[in-house]
């Protein structure tokens, strides 16, 4: 069991916006190329969904003619 203590609730961010911007970096560390990393990021992760939807649906549709073939 864990134990909270008042300690606890000082060090913690008291806001989830708070919360978010501990883990960001800022501005003025980041990179100039992060916004490109970021948008390749972005770009692999929209094309793997597609495909993963593209892939579900025919997966779905070649059971349905399977079903109704046999």
């Amino acid at each position: 069991m864990t134990t909270i203590t008042a300690a606890d609730f000082q060090v913690a961010p008291r806001t989830a916006h708070d919360a978010v911007s501990l883990r960001r970096t800022p501005h003025a560390n980041r990179s100039p190329f992060s916004e490109v990393r970021e948008a390749r990021r972005q770009h692999v992760l929209q094309v793997a969904a597609v495909s993963t939807g593209i892939l579900s649906v025919t997966v779905t549709v070649a059971a349905i003619v399977l079903t109704l073939a046999a």
